[in-house]
C-alpha cells in the first residue's frame, strides 16, 4: 500500500468478518483454508506467505492474550495453538502449510520479507500489474508500530491504537526467547515433517532427493487398501501415500492400482477411509472361519487363490468402487511401478513398466513358517519368486530385513517405515480419555499394554506367562491389556486364577482410538519372535509410552536406547523386563527420549527415500 498504492481486503469469518469491499479489491488477505473460501477467490492467482511455525503459535497465543481474552495464559494459548484440536486455529500450522502450497502460484518466505521487502513483492509482478515502487515510502518497523498505519492499526473494525499490539518485534526468531523447550519439543512433534518440508531444520540430516526435476509417471499397487483389515501392510501402504499427497515432488504423476482400477492418490486415500470403518465382524469373516474349520486345508487354499481379498471387498462392497471405471492396464505405461507386497504381483502383470522396485517387510514365511498358513507362505515366495525372476530392485523396511536378505545373497536397498506424529500423539483430551477407557472396559490403575493380531508370531502366551510371575502388588498396581483381534492359531489362554482379574482382552479397536489407548497406557510390551519393523512400536513411543521389545530382528532398531529389552523365547527374561519398566526411577525422561527417537522415523522421509529408489537418476 506505502510503497506500490495498492489497496487490499481482508476475507475471514472471525467476529467482524470480511471486509464489506473484498470482491472489488485486487488484492485479498485471508488466513482461513482453502477448502473454506469462495470458489471466486481460489480462481484467482494465489501468493502464500510461509512463516516459521514456531513464531506463527507464539504469534497466536499472544494475539489471543493481548487482543480477545486478557485473562488468558500465554502457555495455555501456546499449546492450544500448537495442538489446534478439532481444526482450530485455521487448521494449525502444518494442516495449513501443506492445504494452501499445492493451490499457491508464488510462495514466499517471511524471514525473506522482512529482509528485503521489495524484492520479494517484485516477484508478484509476473502475476500482476505493478506501478514502479515509491521505495523511499517504505515504512520502518517502528513507525508503524507507534503510528496509525492504513493495516494494522484496527481502525477499520472500530478497535484503534491496535498497531502496538499487532507489531510486536518485527523480527524472526522470537519462538527461541519465547517457547518454552518443552513446548519446542512438542511443536517439533506434531509439525516437524512440515517444517522439515518447507526447508526448516532440526538439528539433523535431512533427507534429500537424488532426482528432484523428475517427472515420471509412478504406479503404485494398492490392493491393501481395499481391504478392511488394518493390519501391517495397509499401515505401510497407507503411510507411504499419504506422504506422497502431503509433501508431492515435483511434477512428478503418482497413481494407485486397486483391484484393476487406477485411481488418484486423493482418490485412493477417499477409498481407503471407507473401508477402514470400524468392522468388528462381518458376513465373511465369518463364513471364512467356518469353511477353515470344515474343510481340507488344500481345498481351502484352492477357494482361497480364488476369491481373494481385493475380490471378496468388491463383491460385499461394489458402491466403494462403482464410480471408476475399470481400466485397460495393457494400454499403461509407468515409468516405475512399486509393489508394496510381492504377493499382488498378479495385479501388475499387465502394465507395462521400466523400473520395477518390491518392498520386502520380512522372510518370516522362511524363517518361521509354521506361524503362517500354508497358503500365505505359497504366496509369499512365489512373490518374491516373480520379482527377481522380473529384475525388481527390492526395499527392506529395517536393516534386520536387509540382513536376512542378503544372507540368501539378495541385495535391497533399506528404507525405514515411518510413524505419523499428527496422529500419535500424547493426547490431552480427557474426554476422548475417559470415553476409550469406558468403551473397551480399561482398568482404573496403570497397565502395561500390547496391541497386536493374537497369533503366534506374536508371543503372547509367553507374555501372559512372565506377567503371572510378577509379584502380586506388581500385578495390583499394573494391569495387562491385550488390544487387538484373534488371529491364525489362537486359542483362548486358561489364564491361571491370580491372573484373571489382572488381564484384559479389548477386542478390535478402532484405528481412531488408538492413539489414546496409548496415551493411557504406562508402559507398551511387544516381545514378537520375529519382527521385519514393528510399526507399534513407534507408534506408541510417540505417544510418549515406554517401550520393552524383543532384543532380536528389528527391534532393537526401533527403540535404541531408550527401551527396555528382553529374549522373546525365555519366559524368565521377558518377566524381568516388565519389572524394570514398572520400577523404572527415570520413567519421564524415558518417555521424552523415547518420543525424540520417534522423530528419526518420518513417513516423508520414508517416501522420499522410495523415490530415490524408484528414480535413481
Amino acid at each position: 500500500f506505502e510503497v506500490y498504492g495498492i489497496s487490499s481486503a481482508t476475507f475471514h469469518f472471525e467476529a467482524h468478518g470480511a471486509d464489506p469491499d473484498w470482491q472489488r479489491c485486487s488484492v485479498v488477505k485471508t488466513h482461513e483454508l482453502p477448502d473454506d473460501l469462495p470458489k471466486s477467490l481460489l480462481s484467482r492467482k494465489i501468493i502464500y506467505l510461509i512463516r516459521d511455525g514456531r513464531d506463527a503459535v507464539v504469534s497466536l497465543a499472544h494475539h489471543r492474550k493481548d487482543i480477545i481474552d486478557a485473562s488468558s495464559e500465554f502457555e495455555t494459548n501456546l499449546k492450544e495453538a500448537i495442538y489446534a484440536a478439532e481444526e482450530s486455529h485455521f487448521g494449525g500450522w502444518s494442516n495449513h502449510v501443506e492445504a494452501w502450497l499445492p493451490h499457491a502460484h508464488l510462495v514466499i518466505y517471511f524471514d525473506d520479507l522482512i529482509n528485503h521487502p521489495i524484492e520479494c513483492c517484485e516477484k508478484l509482478r509476473s502475476l500482476m500489474d505493478l506501478p514502479k515502487p515509491d521505495v523511499v515510502r517504505l515504512p520502518s518497523f517502528e513507525s508503524l508500530k507507534k503510528g496509525q498505519p492504513e493495516y494494522g492499526s484496527g481502525k477499520y473494525i472500530n478497535t484503534p491504537n491496535l498497531a502496538e499490539k499487532w507489531f510486536r518485534k518485527g523480527a524472526s526468531g522470537a519462538w527461541k526467547d519465547e517457547m518454552p523447550p518443552k513446548f519446542q519439543d512438542l511443536f517439533w512433534h506434531l509439525h516437524g515433517e512440515t517444517m522439515e518440508h518447507c526447508g526448516y531444520a532440526l538439528n539433523q540430516t535431512s533427507v534429500a532427493l537424488k532426482n528432484p526435476e523428475h517427472k515420471g509417471k509412478l504406479l503404485i499397487e494398492g490392493n491393501k487398501l481395499n481391504d478392511l483389515k488394518m493390519d501391517g501392510i495397509k499401515r505401510y501402504l497407507m503411510g507411504l501415500i499419504l506422504a506422497a499427497k502431503r509433501f508431492p515432488i515435483g511434477e512428478q504423476t503418482v497413481d494407485v492400482l486397486i483391484s484393476g482400477r487406477i485411481y488418484s492418490i486423493s482418490e485412493a486415500i477417499e477409498l481407503a477411509s471407507t473401508s477402514a470403518l470400524p468392522v468388528s465382524k462381518n458376513v465373511f469373516q465369518e463364513v471364512k472361519s467356518l469353511l477353515k474349520k470344515t474343510l481340507p486345508e488344500r481345498t481351502y487354499n484352492t477357494l482361497a487363490r480364488a476369491f481373494p481379498m481385493a475380490k471378496r471387498n468388491a463383491f460385499l462392497f461394489p458402491f466403494r468402487l462403482k464410480h471408476k471405471e475399470k481400466t485397460t492396464l495393457r494400454s499403461l505405461n509407468y515409468d516405475a511401478v512399486l509393489l508394496p507386497l510381492p504377493q499382488h504381483y498378479q495385479s501388475i502383470k499387465q502394465v507395462s513398466f521400466n523400473r520395477l522396485v518390491a518392498v520386502i517387510h520380512d522372510l518370516t514365511h522362511r524363517t518361521h513358517a509354521d506361524s503362517h498358513e500354508s497358503n500365505n507362505v505359497r504366496l509369499a515366495e512365489s512373490g518374491l519368486h516373480w520379482a527377481l525372476a522380473h529384475k525388481a530392485d527390492l526395499i527392506s523396511v529395517s536393516k534386520a530385513t536387509q540382513s536376512a536378505l542378503a544372507q540368501q545373497n539378495i541385495a535391497s536397498s533399506k528404507v525405514y517405515e515411518g510413524v505419523d506424529r499428527r496422529r500419535f500423539h500424547p493426547i490431552p483430551n480427557a474426554h476422548l480419555l475417559d470415553l476409550v477407557r469406558a468403551r473397551y472396559a480399561l482398568p482404573n490403575t496403570s497397565f502395561i499394554l500390547s496391541v497386536s493380531t493374537l497369533e503366534p508370531r506374536k508371543n503372547i502366551p509367553r507374555l501372559i506367562e512372565a506377567y503371572s510371575r510378577l509379584p502380586v502388588d506388581l500385578r495390583h498396581k499394573y494391569h495387562l491389556v491385550l488390544a487387538g483381534t484373534k488371529g491364525w492359531k489362537w486359542k483362548e489362554l486358561e489364564l491361571t486364577v491370580q491372573c484373571k482379574q489382572h488381564i484384559h482382552f479389548t477386542g478390535y479397536v478402532r484405528e481412531d482410538h488408538l492413539p489414546a489407548l496409548y496415551t493411557l497406557a504406562y508402559g507398551f510390551a511387544y516381545v514378537s519372535l520375529e519382527e521385519g519393523f514393528g510399526l507399534p512400536v513407534l507408534e506408541a513411543m510417540a505417544c510418549g509410552t515406554p517401550v520393552l521389545v524383543s532384543d532380536n530382528s528389528s527391534l532393537p532398531e526401533l527403540a535404541g536406547d531408550v527401551g527396555f529389552f528382553c529374549n522373546p523365547l525365555e519366559v524368565d527374561s521377558i518377566c524381568d523386563g516388565l519389572r524394570a519398566m514398572m520400577t523404572d526411577n527415570t520413567y519421564e525422561i524415558r518417555i521424552e527420549k523415547g518420543m525424540k527417537r520417534s522423530w528419526q522415523f518420518t513417513w516423508r522421509r520414508a517416501w522420499i527415500e522410495t523415490v530415490n529408489v524408484l528414480f535413481p537418476s
